[in-house]
């Protein structure tokens, strides 16, 4: 009785939730000729948690994003609520340089700041913690220690060489920082290690130290943010592109007085005016300055980062691990996160660029670091790769700063004295709430008149959409009303917290004996199809894309997965939004040609590659994981190895078909040479392996005849 009052309960409260005006209608209202208080550009973390706090302050509030919400940087991250433990080794590292004894005063100030970074990170990590549960956890994060010296030390600095000997004071005195709000560190033994991380290469262990961070997927973060800040009265609205500043005013003709901004999904043009603009492009920021300023000097320094995702057997489902000494001096993050297995690392300076392409040279040096503290028994195979995305840091600089002012070592909030715009960058995913507060104060202490009416900063204590009346047994009573799988229930209950019950009223019969309700939208991930209508209706998914990449994770967990789902995608999406075929095929282009540009299984082929190979070599090319054996994945995968455009995959499939041992599915390399060399004619093979290969047989006999006995193909 009392479990089904809660079901009911949960149900009840999902009717209850607010609804938020249609994408059509907040664009529509960006289109009168009315002045907002405020008109943020950019929407990824900074710009929807500025939007958020000025509307609920009370101030009428306009959000534009040229792609969808987080649709770049803020959807790249580590997926990491971090305090950011390597500020404590930099600053003490500062603090005992040979900088100190020149100039004490302003290295302890310096020592100071960092401490005071790494305290306000603490604070604003705790907030994300305890008041987004649905969207949020705790990850413990274990440091091997293999050695109580090492050399080179991790840092560059010669007293971490001791660090084997520091960390569990290090990181005792790390969760002092938040007053000892979040779950302890400790240190695990090796057998404890090798139960809890069988992964871990345990054997050489000195130690392990665990520490806790928080952990949340960042795309579905920034959107509920922005559905909320909608919620609060905000005007919010993605694919809308701000193309030049409207300077109107006659008593001053440098003022920014608005933006002309076209929809991109409608192509129409139209002004948006505002009191105070403010630019939180993030490491897009100067491209919108131009805008203002075609000559100001520049305010942001790009640092990438690049991930990949691998398959979650390789991580423990419960801890993460840290590598603080990797070979040149980065940190890097192995984490399990939705249901995967999420590497990265940041900081590589750059010009930064909108294309997730990571560089396969950053792809190779992650895994090979990944391979130092995983069992041998374990292989790390370019092959595990699922998907593989760069994304960019916004490092901060104040082009209007006085002279010899410091620079910033955390954001930036600045203001154009002459177009009085008002831009913010720097920071991370972790300060957004908290940059949000400050760069709204600074909005105020422009605009006196809206100070008058504005009233304080309610954020630390803002649920997401979705959070109000969250608990953490919501997945039971969704499975128990809905009879959908558990790992769906999981997942809806994450990613929309109560919104779930809105989600589940769209599931729709799977004609199984179990799970009953939920059709998914590709086989082995928990998205639905119900999750497109609710996307489309309630969160202005407007582009295959969007599904893809942002209000489901599939381009970033597994780029082939998406691949494969994106013509379900594009028919469900048409049905709702009118699309004529020939927008759907559109549609359906644009993301397959976005969803190319992520890392994959294999490396991307930039110059094709066709020299000659014996036919042991080739079959070595195709069997790409290791196994002994092609399977027809990887035959159908055989372009990406050789590197040219390919025959049709059903062309591929019929060759696989026709070689002994593809009744079992597996192709082993005696078969595979015999069979070549007994059935096809050197020009089948090139036919059915590259049509588009124009080589003449006699440069074939010319280059390659002498090695016939071996069996000689183009590779």
């Amino acid at each position: 009785m009392r479990a089904s009052m809660a079901t009911h309960a949960g149900a009840d409260a999902g009717e209850k939730n607010k609804a938020v005006l249609t994408r059509e209608d907040q664009v529509a209202a960006l289109r009168k000729n009315e002045a907002f208080d405020v008109l943020v550009v950019g929407g990824g973390a900074t710009g929807c948690a500025t939007a958020l706090d000025a509307a609920s302050r009370g101030l009428s509030v306009a959000l534009v994003e040229r792609n969808d919400f987080s649709g770049e940087t803020s959807s790249r991250s580590t997926k990491l609520i971090w305090a950011g433990v390597r500020y404590l080794g930099t600053a003490v590292a500062s603090l005992l340089s040979r900088e100190t004894l020149q100039n004490p005063v302003q290295s302890v100030k310096n020592f100071v700041g960092e401490i005071k970074m790494v305290m306000g990170a603490q604070r604003e990590r705790r907030y994300f913690l305890e008041t987004q549960p649905h969207l949020t956890n705790w990850i413990a994060i274990a440091v091997p220690i293999d050695r109580w010296i090492s050399w080179p030390p991790p840092m560059g600095h010669p007293l971490f060489a001791a660090a084997g000997m520091l960390l569990p004071a290090v990181f005792k005195f790390y969760d002092s920082l938040c007053g000892f709000t979040c779950p302890p560190s400790y240190i695990m033994s090796t057998r404890r290690a090798r139960e809890r991380f069988p992964q871990l290469d345990s054997a050489r262990m000195k130690y392990t130290q665990v520490f806790y961070e928080g952990q949340h997927n960042d795309a579905r973060t920034c959107v509920a943010m922005a559905m909320t800040a909608a919620e609060q009265g905000a005007t919010v609205a993605n694919h809308v592109n701000v193309v030049e500043m409207l300077k109107e005013d006659p008593q001053d003709a440098q003022r920014v007085s608005g933006v002309r901004a076209m929809d991109n999904i409608t192509g129409e043009t139209f002004d948006i005016r505002a009191k105070k603009v403010v630019l939180a492009g993030g490491p897009f920021t100067d491209e919108l300055r131009k805008l203002e300023d075609p000559d100001g000097a520049p305010a942001v320094r790009g640092a990438a980062g690049t991930h990949l995702v691998l398959p979650g057997y390789l991580s423990s489902p419960e801890m993460g691990l840290l590598d603080i000494n990797t070979s040149d001096g980065r940190f890097l993050f192995f984490l399990p996160w939705q249901g995967s297995t999420v590497v990265g690392t940041t900081d590589r300076k750059g010009t930064p660029s909108s294309t997730p392409a990571p560089p396969e040279e950053e792809i190779e040096w992650i895994l090979n670091e990944v391979k130092k503290y995983l069992s041998p028994h374990l292989r790390v195979r370019r092959s595990d790769v699922l998907s593989a995305w760069r994304g960019w840091r916004p490092l901060a600089v104040d082009p209007h700063a006085p002279p010899g002012a410091p620079a910033s070592r955390d954001h930036t909030i600045s203001v154009n004295p002459e177009s009085k715009v008002i831009f913010l960058v720097g920071g991370k995913w972790t300060t957004s709430r908290e940059m949000a507060e400050d760069v709204v104060d600074r909005v105020l202490k422009e605009a006196p008149e809206l100070a008058k009416r504005a009233g304080p900063c309610k954020t630390t204590m803002i649920p997401f959409i979705g959070g109000e009346g969250y608990e953490e047994n919501l997945f039971v009573q969704l499975i128990q009303t809905y009879s959908i799988s558990e790992d769906v229930a999981r997942h809806l209950a994450r990613t929309y917290g109560v919104r779930a019950w809105d989600v589940c009223k769209l599931v729709r019969p799977t004609s199984k004996g179990w799970p009953r309700f939920g059709v998914p939208i590709v086989e082995n991930y928990p998205y639905l199809e119900a999750e497109i209508e609710y996307a489309v209706r309630n969160e202005y998914a407007r582009t295959v894309r969007d599904m893809l990449s942002i209000r489901t994770r599939l381009a970033y967990l597994n780029s082939d997965a998406a691949k494969f789902a994106a013509p379900k995608v594009a028919d469900i999406m048409a049905d709702l939004l009118d699309w004529t075929s020939e927008e759907k095929q559109e549609q359906l282009d644009d993301a397959r040609s976005f969803l190319s540009e992520f890392g994959g299984s294999h490396p991307a082929q930039t110059e094709p590659r066709r020299p000659l190979q014996d036919l042991p070599a080739l079959f070595k090319s195709l069997d790409h994981d290791g196994s002994g054996f092609v399977d027809q994945i990887e035959m159908q995968n055989a372009a990406k190895v050789l590197g040219f455009s390919p025959a049709t995959p059903e062309e591929l499939l019929e060759l696989f078909r026709k070689i002994p041992g593809a009744e079992t599915g597996r192709i082993y390399e005696k078969d595979f040479v015999e069979f070549w060399n007994a059935n096809l004619e050197k020009e089948q093979i090139l036919q059915a392996l590259d049509k588009e290969l124009k080589l003449s047989l006699s440069k074939l006999n010319e280059q390659g005849e002498s090695s016939s006995s071996s069996g000689v193909m183009f590779g």
